[in-house]
């Protein structure tokens, strides 16, 4: 990835999330580099398409929060119910990255490519 591009994805995820820091700048290019993957996996295409670059950062960003990035557990949301005196708790896991790009999926449809025969042949023989 173009490093002037890496540069101004890491700025405008870091607006997004608030950060002001560059204690987790690192992480957040790791992430930055796996949601123009995502992307490109899932739009079997080789380049970025100009409208798609606003999305990189906010799938960054979401990423970074959903998978609570750079803490070492699983992140999990607990939830209790409660019945008179009786009450139940348990734990829900979060999503991963693949669950967090799932809401993307409608924005990106326009831009995903058919497979065509020859895609598979190249997929088998290592090309792509």
């Amino acid at each position: 990835m173009d490093e002037t591009k890496l540069e101004e994805y890491l700025v405008r995820t870091k607006l997004l999330l608030g950060l002001t820091d560059s204690a987790a700048d690192e992480l957040l290019k790791l992430i930055i580099e796996d949601a123009v993957n995502l992307i490109l996996g899932y739009c079997r295409i080789k380049f970025l398409p100009r409208p798609l670059e606003s999305l990189v950062p906010v799938l960054a960003a979401d990423i970074y929060r959903e998978t609570a990035a750079g803490k070492p557990e699983v992140p999990s949301d607990v939830s209790q119910v409660t019945q008179g005196n009786r009450s139940v708790s348990y734990a829900v896991t979060r999503t991963d990255a693949g669950g967090v790009f799932a809401r993307y999926e409608q924005r990106l449809r326009p831009y995903r490519r058919a497979r065509v025969p020859s895609d598979v042949t190249e997929e088998f023989n290592g090309s792509v």
